[in-house]
């Protein structure tokens, strides 16, 4: 009798012991998720602060603005072009930045679409298709997104780093300007890139 008392009791400890781990387990999924929202919104706050930081500088100086929204070439002889290459350089750590973050945001539910506004800068700046094709291994995702525009085809497109839905975009070019600097980098003929149907640059 006192037996059978002691394997009821041992196994009704186990079962609380069960129970208790399994609602530790829980928690400890609850606070994890809760955590990486936390990192999540914290990285999207960031990356916007270094969107706004960039289109500030175009406010104080609007005549650079044709540059990467108009598609206005930096030619050889164009006075603006040493101030525009630089700030064609700051757009590639901004946009390197916004690619290579969404990687790292598993709680974000629309990182894999974060090279929608990369992919529209590369389609409408020659300029930073200058400076991307110049210095490739500065932005090793950025020049990966451009790779795939070129060889998309009209083909959905998908985020280099973040596997998840994808994209319809027409055929476009993706023209460099039309006086080059002997220097530069990837000479190769102007290729096809595309267009969004969907506005592409994050919430400012």
């Amino acid at each position: 009798m006192n037996e059978t008392v002691l394997s009821v009791v041992g196994l009704v400890l186990v079962a609380v012991s069960l129970g208790f781990s399994a609602l530790q387990t829980r928690e400890v999924a609850r606070q994890s998720r809760i955590n990486n929202g936390i990192g999540s919104a914290a990285a999207l706050v960031e990356v916007n602060n270094l969107i706004r930081a960039w289109h500030e500088r175009l406010l104080h100086d609007p005549s650079a603005r044709p540059y990467f929204f108009d598609g206005k070439p930096a030619t050889t002889d164009d006075v603006e072009r040493p101030k525009v290459l630089t700030l064609a350089e700051l757009l590639g750590d901004v946009l390197e930045c916004n690619l290579q973050m969404a990687s790292l945001l598993p709680a974000f539910n629309f990182a894999h679409s974060w090279h929608h506004w990369p992919a529209q800068m590369l389609r409408q700046s020659p300029v930073l298709v200058e400076v991307v094709e110049r210095y490739p291994d500065w932005w090793p995702t950025l020049h990966l997104l451009q790779q795939k525009i070129r060889e998309s085809n009209g083909e959905p497109l998908t985020h280099p780093l973040v596997p998840g839905r994808t994209s319809r975009w027409s055929v476009a070019s993706l023209r460099r300007p039309q006086r080059r600097l002997p220097q530069a980098r990837g000479s190769q003929a102007d290729a096809p890139t595309v267009t969004p149907t969907a506005p592409s640059a994050p919430q400012q």
